[in-house]
């Protein structure tokens, strides 16, 4: 049985999202920018979740025990969370296949 995961790969990153600064490690400014990533993409939290529950074994991520960001942003640690919040830098990287 597979998950299914509804998402629009054309949503755009909102101006906060995209002026992202992922050189500054104020907590706040970081979880900040989690709880909108969590919110407005789900696909971030997919990924998020897909983090979690190989990383804390026993922890799934649910919308019951985990529907908003604060229950995670207080369960991982901020390096986990910033190093998370850089999958918006990746998200707006281009990807250059390599040639063999």
């Amino acid at each position: 049985m597979g998950i299914l995961i509804k998402v629009d790969f054309q949503t755009k990153l909102t101006p906060k999202l995209s002026k992202y600064r992922p050189k500054d490690t104020d907590p706040e400014y970081q979880k900040e920018i989690f709880s909108e990533l969590f919110s407005k993409f789900p696909q971030f939290k997919a990924h998020v979740a897909t983090y979690v529950e190989r990383n804390y074994c026993g922890v799934v991520i649910n919308d019951e025990d985990h529907g908003n960001p604060d229950t995670l942003i207080n369960l991982i640690r901020f390096d986990e969370l910033l190093m998370l919040n850089r999958w918006i830098a990746d998200r707006k990287r281009p990807r250059v296949l390599k040639q063999k």
